[in-house]
């Protein structure tokens, strides 16, 4: 575990800072169901430019979900609204191996510039997804940990290369408490500031024997080999009645000096969640948003979560997709925007 640079006067974001993300961030139209399967669930939108294209990774579970699995898939689109599934990328299999049985890809080094280009970029010639990992049936089945999967050409599944074993797994001497249990959804991106002496820096949400899921770093010099970053979570339930049951699925952009994390929040027994975010100027200390949330359940087709966002932004709008779910069993992406589409 490498320890926080400490400052002895951490830079706070103002609300003044805040509202004004506030305002360049929201998307207040919603426009439902971009992407839906009849007999599957599908989660955790990943969209990112490759070529002249836009391509979302995204992951699937049968509805019989204790006998099922994450596996991922990939669609692309021209204008971000409507969208052609591809094909399958990763799948689960009956090998005794750690990945076997859950297996749900999210791209890396994205370039994360809130107002940038949004390219997946090689590292030395190759392109790297993480990944969630199982070797349990059932809905996100502990533990779980994070793998990391390689390929010269994103559009051909067959050179798609996955971890022999975790890069990071809750069972690692040097686990923090609260991510002792499973670690979930992990955001690797480039920092050219450095700002924690490191070129790559990864967020990702675990959780403990307490079921309490909160939000780590973690940095890389190669963007291959990781390290635990600080001795902490950086969001965590801070609430004095500790009603947060998730922090979960972060997303870090730059707009300007500020970095901004997208994230989703569950709470009553995760009976309930909904978007927000945090600022901050170090990566260690964030400021987190106490006004309307990003995203919330209004619609009848969401009406339980809205939940693991997905930014990006194309021709100055603000497209953001989400996973909506309904008391009628549906999980599907789901799209808003920050202006109203013709």
């Amino acid at each position: 575990m490498i320890n926080f640079k400490k400052s002895d006067k951490p830079r706070c974001v103002s609300a003044e800072v805040m509202k004004d993300i506030y305002e360049k961030i929201k998307t207040p139209y919603k426009h439902g169901a971009v992407m839906k399967f009849e007999r599957e669930l599908c989660d955790s939108p990943s969209i990112f430019r490759y070529g002249d294209r836009w391509y979302m990774s995204f992951i699937k579970i049968d509805k019989e979900t204790k006998s099922s699995g994450y596996d991922s898939h990939l669609a692309v689109s021209d204008d971000l609204i409507h969208w052609e599934y591809l094909y399958k990328t990763l799948e689960r299999s009956d090998e005794d191996i750690w990945d076997s049985k859950q297996i749900a890809l999210y791209a890396a080094l994205i370039d994360n510039d809130f107002y940038g280009s949004y390219e997946i970029t090689p590292q030395e010639g190759v392109y790297y997804f993480a990944y969630l990992g199982g070797a349990l049936d059932g809905y996100e089945t502990d533990p779980l940990s994070i793998g990391l999967c390689r390929t010269e050409d994103v559009l051909d599944p067959s050179k798609y290369m996955r971890s022999p074993t975790p890069i990071m797994a809750p069972s690692d001497p040097d686990g923090r408490p609260g991510e002792t249990k499973t670690l979930y959804k992990s955001h690797m991106f480039r920092d050219s500031a450095m700002t924690t002496g490191y070129p790559f820096v990864s967020a990702y949400n675990a959780k403990d024997f307490s079921d309490r899921e909160s939000i780590y770093l973690a940095v890389s010099n190669d963007g291959v080999n990781w390290e635990r970053y600080g001795d902490r979570a950086v969001i965590w339930d801070d609430t004095p009645e500790k009603k947060i049951n998730i922090n979960g699925d972060p997303q870090i952009f730059r707009i300007g000096d500020v970095y901004v994390m997208f994230y989703f929040i569950a709470t009553g027994g995760c009976t309930y969640a909904y978007e927000t975010f945090a600022c901050s100027y170090d990566l260690e200390n964030w400021t987190k948003w106490d006004g309307e949330p990003l995203i919330k359940p209004e619609q009848e087709w969401e009406n339980l979560f809205a939940h693991k966002p997905c930014i990006v932004v194309s021709g100055g709008v603000v497209y953001h997709f989400y996973c909506a779910v309904n008391d009628k069993g549906e999980r599907f992406i789901a799209l808003a925007t920050s202006e109203e589409l013709g």
